[in-house]
């Protein structure tokens, strides 16, 4: 099961795990990422100790996983026709084609609004898929993303006179963005390309305002509704919508 990937039976549920090898680590942490089972492990602990651990914990794996796939997030998605995701603000459709290739393809159709995921006719098995195309979908994200920000950050960093000198693009959906004022340097999520182009520019001049204004405070707010003075409004959408981004 080392740094690999199976599925476990528990009571009537296929589950499927994760695993991945650690050296500096002498801990065991067991968590669900959607529905997959990840384990992160010390090197040296061999798969029957881990074995004994999930046969230990199945009772709380198995009422944890039961709660994922019966309230998960409507907005999760899993890829098959008709599905709705964001795009630079706007609807897609998802549209699954079988091709004879050995990989995933997903190409974007902006005059049909379609984002068509092009899937081997071998792969059958949904958790499979979801996993894939999750991965496949979040590379084209995150370079989409990153065009935006080499855009636009330059952009308004010239406009507000703030200066940073690196910028990172990570899959984050608890924060659209960060900064860390004493590197100079901003992160920003990479699921920032599902949002209309206003929000993404608010979220960027909020991080670059941090340069100036560590926390939230009212000079910080201030200073950021000089360059957009509808903030109040995007950032209540941003509060209220941030469930869209889940993908």
């Amino acid at each position: 099961m080392a740094n690999a990937q199976k599925y476990i039976r528990i009571r009537d549920k296929e589950i499927l795990v994760k695993v991945r090898n650690y050296k500096n680590t002498n801990k065991v942490a067991m968590y669900f990422k959607g529905n997959i089972l990840n384990i992160s492990k010390p090197a040296n602990l061999n798969t029957s100790e881990i074995i004994k651990l999930i046969k230990e914990n199945e009772n709380q794996i198995y009422d944890q996983y039961i709660k994922i796939i019966s309230t998960e997030n409507k907005n999760i998605k899993h890829w098959k026709n008709g599905e709705k995701i964001l795009y630079k603000g706007e609807e897609y459709t998802i549209v699954r084609e079988q091709i004879q290739e050995d990989w995933v393809r997903i190409v974007i159709e902006k005059e049909k609004k379609q984002i068509k995921v092009k899937m081997p006719v071998e792969l059958k098995n949904e958790d499979e898929v979801k996993e894939i195309v999750d991965k496949a979908i979040k590379k084209l994200f995150q370079n989409n993303t990153g065009v935006i920000i080499q855009e636009r950050l330059p952009y308004w960093s010239k406009k507000t006179g703030i200066g940073y000198k690196t910028f990172k693009i990570r899959d984050a959906i608890s924060r659209f963005g960060s900064c860390v004022p004493k590197q100079e340097a901003l992160h920003f999520s990479s699921r920032l390309v599902m949002l209309p182009q206003d929000k993404i520019d608010a979220i960027i001049v909020h991080e670059l305002c941090h340069m100036i204004h560590k926390n939230h405070s009212k000079e910080f707010y201030n200073l950021v509704k000089q360059y957009i003075p509808n903030y109040d409004e995007i950032d209540k959408w941003l509060k209220e919508n941030g469930k869209l981004i889940l993908i």
